[in-house]
Protein backbone atom coordinates (compact mmCIF):
# COMPACT_ATOMS: atom_id res chain seq x y z
CA UNK A 1 0.00 0.00 0.00
CA UNK A 2 3.04 2.20 -0.89
CA UNK A 3 1.17 4.60 -2.91
CA UNK A 4 -1.84 5.03 -0.64
CA UNK A 5 0.39 5.58 2.31
CA UNK A 6 2.06 8.43 0.20
CA UNK A 7 -1.72 10.21 -0.85
CA UNK A 8 -2.00 10.06 3.32
CA UNK A 9 0.86 11.42 3.99
CA UNK A 10 0.28 14.16 1.78
CA UNK A 11 -3.16 14.97 3.17
CA UNK A 12 -1.75 15.22 6.31
CA UNK A 13 0.60 17.38 5.44
CA UNK A 14 -2.15 19.54 3.89
CA UNK A 15 -5.06 19.14 6.70
CA UNK A 16 -4.53 22.66 7.12
CA UNK A 17 -6.90 23.39 4.20
CA UNK A 18 -9.09 20.93 5.58
CA UNK A 19 -9.56 22.58 8.78
CA UNK A 20 -9.75 26.21 7.77
CA UNK A 21 -12.54 25.33 5.24
CA UNK A 22 -14.69 23.03 8.08
CA UNK A 23 -14.02 25.88 10.11
CA UNK A 24 -15.51 28.52 7.68
CA UNK A 25 -18.57 26.08 7.07
CA UNK A 26 -18.83 25.38 10.77
CA UNK A 27 -19.16 28.98 11.41
CA UNK A 28 -21.27 30.41 8.33
CA UNK A 29 -23.59 27.40 8.66
CA UNK A 30 -24.38 28.00 12.46
CA UNK A 31 -24.65 31.76 11.59
CA UNK A 32 -27.28 31.45 9.07
CA UNK A 33 -29.31 28.68 10.86
CA UNK A 34 -29.52 30.38 14.30
CA UNK A 35 -29.69 33.94 12.49
CA UNK A 36 -32.51 32.45 10.51
CA UNK A 37 -34.95 31.40 12.80
CA UNK A 38 -36.58 32.61 15.73
CA UNK A 39 -36.34 32.16 19.12
CA UNK A 40 -38.77 29.13 19.02
CA UNK A 41 -37.30 28.06 15.56
CA UNK A 42 -40.51 29.01 13.67
CA UNK A 43 -39.42 31.77 11.66
CA UNK A 44 -42.14 34.11 12.35
CA UNK A 45 -41.30 37.70 11.17
CA UNK A 46 -42.22 40.56 13.79
CA UNK A 47 -43.34 44.06 13.73
CA UNK A 48 -40.20 46.56 14.28
CA UNK A 49 -40.25 49.86 16.13
CA UNK A 50 -38.24 52.44 15.76
CA UNK A 51 -37.02 55.10 17.58
CA UNK A 52 -38.96 58.22 16.28
CA UNK A 53 -39.23 62.04 16.96
CA UNK A 54 -42.77 63.73 16.31
CA UNK A 55 -43.12 67.38 15.88
CA UNK A 56 -46.50 68.49 15.41
CA UNK A 57 -46.83 71.49 13.98
CA UNK A 58 -50.89 71.54 12.96
CA UNK A 59 -51.55 71.38 17.40
CA UNK A 60 -54.84 70.42 16.39
CA UNK A 61 -56.91 67.45 17.34
CA UNK A 62 -56.61 65.36 14.21
CA UNK A 63 -52.77 65.81 14.90
CA UNK A 64 -53.07 64.55 18.30
CA UNK A 65 -54.12 61.25 17.42
CA UNK A 66 -52.05 60.41 14.56
CA UNK A 67 -49.36 61.45 16.93
CA UNK A 68 -50.78 59.00 19.51
CA UNK A 69 -51.44 56.11 16.92
CA UNK A 70 -47.74 56.19 15.89
CA UNK A 71 -46.73 56.24 19.70
CA UNK A 72 -48.39 52.48 19.91
CA UNK A 73 -46.67 51.22 16.81
CA UNK A 74 -43.13 53.40 17.82
CA UNK A 75 -40.86 54.69 20.81
CA UNK A 76 -42.06 58.15 19.81
CA UNK A 77 -40.93 61.31 21.70
CA UNK A 78 -42.79 64.71 21.29
CA UNK A 79 -40.01 66.98 19.96
CA UNK A 80 -40.38 71.02 19.16
CA UNK A 81 -39.41 72.19 16.04
CA UNK A 82 -35.86 73.18 16.58
CA UNK A 83 -34.25 72.42 13.03
CA UNK A 84 -30.61 72.78 14.63
CA UNK A 85 -32.02 70.52 17.53
CA UNK A 86 -33.00 67.76 15.70
CA UNK A 87 -30.00 67.60 13.32
CA UNK A 88 -28.37 66.93 16.48
CA UNK A 89 -30.52 64.19 17.41
CA UNK A 90 -30.51 62.75 14.37
CA UNK A 91 -26.81 62.92 13.43
CA UNK A 92 -26.26 61.27 17.39
CA UNK A 93 -28.47 58.57 16.58
CA UNK A 94 -31.35 58.85 19.14
CA UNK A 95 -33.60 58.99 16.40
CA UNK A 96 -34.23 57.34 13.82
CA UNK A 97 -36.73 58.98 12.02
CA UNK A 98 -38.23 62.33 13.31
CA UNK A 99 -41.61 63.02 11.69
CA UNK A 100 -43.29 66.24 10.81
CA UNK A 101 -46.76 66.80 10.93
CA UNK A 102 -47.27 70.38 8.95
CA UNK A 103 -49.60 73.04 9.43
CA UNK A 104 -53.12 72.60 8.32
CA UNK A 105 -53.24 68.69 8.40
CA UNK A 106 -56.17 68.81 9.56
CA UNK A 107 -57.84 70.97 7.37
CA UNK A 108 -56.30 68.51 4.39
CA UNK A 109 -57.35 65.63 5.85
CA UNK A 110 -60.58 64.84 4.17
CA UNK A 111 -59.58 66.22 0.77
CA UNK A 112 -56.95 63.61 0.28
CA UNK A 113 -53.96 66.27 0.59
CA UNK A 114 -52.92 66.32 3.74
CA UNK A 115 -49.01 65.04 3.78
CA UNK A 116 -46.91 64.31 6.23
CA UNK A 117 -42.86 64.97 6.34
CA UNK A 118 -40.79 61.58 6.90
CA UNK A 119 -36.65 62.30 7.98
CA UNK A 120 -34.68 59.23 7.89
CA UNK A 121 -30.71 58.89 8.39
CA UNK A 122 -28.91 58.08 5.61
CA UNK A 123 -28.68 54.89 4.07
CA UNK A 124 -31.73 54.31 5.75
CA UNK A 125 -35.05 52.92 4.22
CA UNK A 126 -37.26 52.85 7.27
CA UNK A 127 -39.00 56.07 6.27
CA UNK A 128 -41.20 54.20 3.93
CA UNK A 129 -41.94 51.69 6.26
CA UNK A 130 -43.43 54.58 8.68
CA UNK A 131 -44.76 56.26 5.26
CA UNK A 132 -47.13 53.47 4.92
CA UNK A 133 -48.15 52.97 8.12
CA UNK A 134 -49.21 56.96 7.83
CA UNK A 135 -50.86 56.62 4.71
CA UNK A 136 -52.94 53.69 5.87
CA UNK A 137 -53.74 55.63 8.81
CA UNK A 138 -55.31 58.61 7.08
CA UNK A 139 -56.74 56.31 4.33
CA UNK A 140 -58.95 54.40 6.68
CA UNK A 141 -59.84 57.64 8.39
CA UNK A 142 -61.55 58.78 4.88
CA UNK A 143 -63.39 55.70 3.99
CA UNK A 144 -64.58 55.65 7.81
CA UNK A 145 -65.99 59.24 7.39
CA UNK A 146 -67.16 58.77 4.11
CA UNK A 147 -69.19 55.77 5.16
CA UNK A 148 -70.83 58.08 7.77
CA UNK A 149 -68.94 57.97 10.75
CA UNK A 150 -68.12 61.34 12.65
CA UNK A 151 -64.39 62.04 12.85
CA UNK A 152 -64.07 60.73 16.70
CA UNK A 153 -66.00 57.62 15.60
CA UNK A 154 -63.25 57.22 13.05
CA UNK A 155 -60.21 57.63 15.45
CA UNK A 156 -61.81 55.19 17.85
CA UNK A 157 -62.20 52.69 14.71
CA UNK A 158 -58.54 52.70 13.32
CA UNK A 159 -57.30 52.68 16.98
CA UNK A 160 -59.50 49.34 17.51
CA UNK A 161 -58.45 47.07 14.52
CA UNK A 162 -57.05 44.23 15.67
CA UNK A 163 -53.46 42.90 14.31
CA UNK A 164 -54.54 39.58 11.65
CA UNK A 165 -53.20 36.33 13.14
CA UNK A 166 -51.99 33.67 10.90
CA UNK A 167 -52.52 30.12 11.16
CA UNK A 168 -50.07 28.03 7.95
CA UNK A 169 -52.16 25.25 7.23
CA UNK A 170 -49.58 21.99 7.77
CA UNK A 171 -50.16 20.45 4.97
CA UNK A 172 -46.62 18.49 4.78
CA UNK A 173 -46.09 18.05 8.49
CA UNK A 174 -43.84 20.31 8.78
CA UNK A 175 -45.99 23.30 9.92
CA UNK A 176 -44.56 25.82 7.55
CA UNK A 177 -41.04 25.06 8.90
CA UNK A 178 -37.32 24.14 7.55
CA UNK A 179 -35.86 22.00 10.00
CA UNK A 180 -32.75 23.65 11.67
CA UNK A 181 -30.62 20.98 10.47
CA UNK A 182 -31.31 21.26 7.12
CA UNK A 183 -29.42 24.59 6.75
CA UNK A 184 -26.50 22.27 7.84
CA UNK A 185 -26.71 20.36 5.08
CA UNK A 186 -28.24 23.39 2.73
CA UNK A 187 -24.21 24.57 3.09
CA UNK A 188 -22.77 21.08 2.41
CA UNK A 189 -21.85 21.09 -1.43
CA UNK A 190 -19.53 24.44 -0.63
CA UNK A 191 -17.58 23.13 1.81
CA UNK A 192 -16.96 19.77 0.19
CA UNK A 193 -15.99 20.88 -3.14
CA UNK A 194 -14.04 22.85 -1.80
CA UNK A 195 -12.52 21.40 0.99
CA UNK A 196 -11.42 18.16 -1.64
CA UNK A 197 -11.04 20.05 -4.83
CA UNK A 198 -7.90 21.94 -3.16
CA UNK A 199 -6.81 18.85 -1.02
CA UNK A 200 -6.91 16.41 -3.94
CA UNK A 201 -6.46 18.61 -6.36
CA UNK A 202 -2.74 19.39 -4.73
CA UNK A 203 -2.48 15.65 -4.37
CA UNK A 204 -2.69 14.68 -7.61
CA UNK A 205 -0.60 17.68 -9.05
CA UNK A 206 2.05 16.34 -6.79
CA UNK A 207 1.99 12.68 -8.57
CA UNK A 208 2.00 14.34 -11.78
CA UNK A 209 5.60 16.07 -11.32
CA UNK A 210 7.73 14.72 -14.06
CA UNK A 211 10.52 13.56 -11.07
CA UNK A 212 7.83 11.57 -8.96
CA UNK A 213 6.43 10.20 -11.92
CA UNK A 214 9.55 8.65 -13.33
CA UNK A 215 10.10 7.10 -9.76
CA UNK A 216 6.52 5.34 -9.98
CA UNK A 217 7.28 4.16 -13.28
CA UNK A 218 10.40 2.56 -12.48
CA UNK A 219 9.12 0.80 -9.15
CA UNK A 220 7.95 -2.51 -8.69
CA UNK A 221 4.75 -1.41 -8.19
CA UNK A 222 2.29 -2.10 -11.17
CA UNK A 223 0.46 1.06 -12.96
CA UNK A 224 -3.27 -1.11 -12.00
CA UNK A 225 -1.99 -1.13 -8.42
CA UNK A 226 -1.31 2.53 -8.05
CA UNK A 227 -4.67 3.45 -9.76
CA UNK A 228 -6.61 0.98 -7.40
CA UNK A 229 -4.36 2.41 -4.20
CA UNK A 230 -5.17 6.36 -5.71
CA UNK A 231 -9.09 5.66 -6.50
CA UNK A 232 -8.93 3.67 -2.70
CA UNK A 233 -6.85 7.00 -1.43
CA UNK A 234 -9.64 8.93 -2.87
CA UNK A 235 -12.74 7.35 -1.40
CA UNK A 236 -11.54 7.02 1.97
CA UNK A 237 -10.47 11.03 2.50
CA UNK A 238 -13.86 11.81 1.14
CA UNK A 239 -15.47 9.22 3.27
CA UNK A 240 -13.77 11.07 6.39
CA UNK A 241 -14.67 14.73 5.18
CA UNK A 242 -18.28 13.22 4.56
CA UNK A 243 -18.42 11.56 7.93
CA UNK A 244 -16.61 14.44 9.62
CA UNK A 245 -19.62 16.52 8.22
CA UNK A 246 -22.37 14.20 9.65
CA UNK A 247 -20.35 14.10 12.98
CA UNK A 248 -21.04 18.03 13.29
CA UNK A 249 -24.74 17.82 11.86
CA UNK A 250 -25.21 15.33 14.77
CA UNK A 251 -23.50 17.19 17.21
CA UNK A 252 -26.01 20.16 16.71
CA UNK A 253 -29.25 18.52 15.99
CA UNK A 254 -28.65 15.12 16.06
CA UNK A 255 -31.84 14.33 18.48
CA UNK A 256 -33.84 16.54 15.54
CA UNK A 257 -32.19 14.45 12.96
CA UNK A 258 -32.93 10.72 14.46
CA UNK A 259 -36.25 11.50 15.43
CA UNK A 260 -36.99 12.86 11.26
CA UNK A 261 -37.82 10.30 9.25
CA UNK A 262 -35.91 11.47 5.88
CA UNK A 263 -32.85 11.03 7.57
CA UNK A 264 -32.20 8.48 5.49
CA UNK A 265 -32.44 10.71 2.00
CA UNK A 266 -30.33 13.25 4.24
CA UNK A 267 -27.71 10.52 3.89
CA UNK A 268 -27.46 9.23 0.68
CA UNK A 269 -28.16 13.07 -0.69
CA UNK A 270 -24.57 14.30 1.09
CA UNK A 271 -23.19 11.13 0.31
CA UNK A 272 -24.06 12.06 -3.43
CA UNK A 273 -22.52 15.86 -3.27
CA UNK A 274 -19.72 14.11 -1.70
CA UNK A 275 -19.16 11.69 -5.06
CA UNK A 276 -19.57 14.89 -6.78
CA UNK A 277 -17.10 16.53 -5.04
CA UNK A 278 -14.29 13.79 -5.59
CA UNK A 279 -14.74 14.00 -9.28
CA UNK A 280 -14.59 17.60 -9.53
CA UNK A 281 -11.37 17.15 -7.30
CA UNK A 282 -10.24 14.60 -9.81
CA UNK A 283 -11.01 16.90 -13.20
CA UNK A 284 -8.95 20.15 -11.62
CA UNK A 285 -5.80 17.77 -10.48
CA UNK A 286 -5.58 16.71 -14.13
CA UNK A 287 -6.21 20.26 -15.24
CA UNK A 288 -3.94 21.82 -12.99
CA UNK A 289 -0.18 21.89 -14.36
CA UNK A 290 1.05 23.56 -10.38
CA UNK A 291 -0.55 22.88 -7.06
CA UNK A 292 -0.71 27.05 -6.77
CA UNK A 293 -3.58 26.86 -9.89
CA UNK A 294 -5.73 24.32 -8.05
CA UNK A 295 -7.41 26.99 -5.71
CA UNK A 296 -7.58 29.14 -8.82
CA UNK A 297 -9.70 26.76 -10.13
CA UNK A 298 -11.70 25.11 -7.14
CA UNK A 299 -12.28 28.97 -5.63
CA UNK A 300 -14.28 30.47 -8.75
CA UNK A 301 -15.99 26.97 -9.66
CA UNK A 302 -17.10 25.74 -6.24
CA UNK A 303 -18.62 29.99 -5.73
CA UNK A 304 -20.32 29.42 -8.56
CA UNK A 305 -21.79 26.15 -8.38
CA UNK A 306 -23.10 27.74 -4.52
CA UNK A 307 -24.09 30.80 -5.96
CA UNK A 308 -26.42 29.10 -8.85
CA UNK A 309 -27.17 25.93 -7.14
CA UNK A 310 -29.28 27.59 -4.35
CA UNK A 311 -26.25 27.31 -1.49
CA UNK A 312 -25.80 30.94 -0.57
CA UNK A 313 -29.34 32.02 -2.11
CA UNK A 314 -32.58 29.75 -1.47
CA UNK A 315 -33.89 28.39 -5.12
CA UNK A 316 -37.24 29.90 -4.42
CA UNK A 317 -35.75 33.68 -4.65
CA UNK A 318 -33.94 32.87 -8.24
CA UNK A 319 -36.11 34.00 -11.13
CA UNK A 320 -37.46 32.14 -13.56
CA UNK A 321 -34.51 32.44 -15.89
CA UNK A 322 -31.59 31.67 -13.60
CA UNK A 323 -33.53 28.71 -12.21
CA UNK A 324 -33.23 27.15 -15.57
CA UNK A 325 -29.51 28.01 -16.27
CA UNK A 326 -29.18 26.51 -12.71
CA UNK A 327 -30.25 22.62 -14.06
CA UNK A 328 -27.34 22.28 -15.68
CA UNK A 329 -25.16 23.38 -12.59
CA UNK A 330 -24.95 19.90 -10.48
CA UNK A 331 -25.12 21.67 -6.81
CA UNK A 332 -28.69 22.80 -7.84
CA UNK A 333 -30.23 19.21 -7.88
CA UNK A 334 -28.37 18.36 -4.74
CA UNK A 335 -30.35 21.59 -3.23
CA UNK A 336 -33.76 20.50 -4.80
CA UNK A 337 -33.36 16.99 -2.75
CA UNK A 338 -32.33 19.19 0.40
CA UNK A 339 -35.82 21.28 -0.02
CA UNK A 340 -38.24 18.56 -0.67
CA UNK A 341 -36.85 16.83 1.83
CA UNK A 342 -37.30 20.20 4.42
CA UNK A 343 -40.63 20.54 2.93
CA UNK A 344 -41.91 17.01 3.88
CA UNK A 345 -42.27 15.34 6.93
CA UNK A 346 -42.57 12.55 5.41
CA UNK A 347 -42.06 11.81 1.47
CA UNK A 348 -45.23 10.49 -0.44
CA UNK A 349 -44.54 8.01 -3.49
CA UNK A 350 -44.16 10.82 -6.28
CA UNK A 351 -42.07 13.18 -3.84
CA UNK A 352 -39.78 9.92 -3.15
CA UNK A 353 -39.55 9.77 -7.54
CA UNK A 354 -38.14 13.28 -7.98
CA UNK A 355 -35.69 12.79 -4.57
CA UNK A 356 -34.30 9.74 -6.47
CA UNK A 357 -34.55 11.60 -9.85
CA UNK A 358 -32.15 14.30 -8.18
CA UNK A 359 -30.03 12.01 -6.88
CA UNK A 360 -29.52 10.39 -9.38
CA UNK A 361 -29.09 13.32 -12.17
CA UNK A 362 -26.36 14.08 -9.28
CA UNK A 363 -24.49 10.66 -9.86
CA UNK A 364 -24.94 11.40 -13.80
CA UNK A 365 -22.70 14.40 -13.35
CA UNK A 366 -20.46 12.97 -11.07
CA UNK A 367 -20.10 10.00 -13.96
CA UNK A 368 -19.41 12.57 -16.46
CA UNK A 369 -17.08 14.54 -14.99
CA UNK A 370 -14.93 11.41 -14.41
CA UNK A 371 -15.15 10.31 -17.71
CA UNK A 372 -14.50 13.86 -18.98
CA UNK A 373 -10.85 13.09 -16.53
CA UNK A 374 -10.09 10.17 -18.13
CA UNK A 375 -10.23 11.14 -21.45
CA UNK A 376 -8.41 14.22 -20.94
CA UNK A 377 -5.64 12.31 -18.85
CA UNK A 378 -5.55 9.81 -22.31
CA UNK A 379 -5.28 12.67 -24.31
CA UNK A 380 -2.50 14.13 -22.29
CA UNK A 381 -0.83 10.54 -21.88
CA UNK A 382 -0.90 10.43 -26.08
CA UNK A 383 0.69 13.95 -25.99
CA UNK A 384 2.96 12.90 -24.33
Amino acid sequence: MTVFRCYMKITKKNISIVLMYFVIFTIVSLIMFYAGRGDDGSGKFTSSRLNAGIVDNDKSGVSEKLADYLSKLHNADMLENDISALQEKMYYNRYEIIIQIPEGFSENLLSGDAKVSVTQQPGSYSYMYVESQINDFINRIIKYNIAGYTMEESFEKVQDVKESKVTLIDVNGNGGNMPDFAFLFQFFPYTSIAILGNLLGIILCSFRKKEVKNRIAASAVSLRRQSAEAFLSFIVIGVIVWAAFLALVFAIRGKELLNNVNMFYYIINSFAVMALSLSIAFLTGILAKEPSMVNMIITPVSLFMSFLGGVFVPLNLLNSTIRKIARFVPVYWYEEVNNKLSGYAEIPADIAKDIWSGIGIQVLFTLMFISLTLAISRYQIQEK
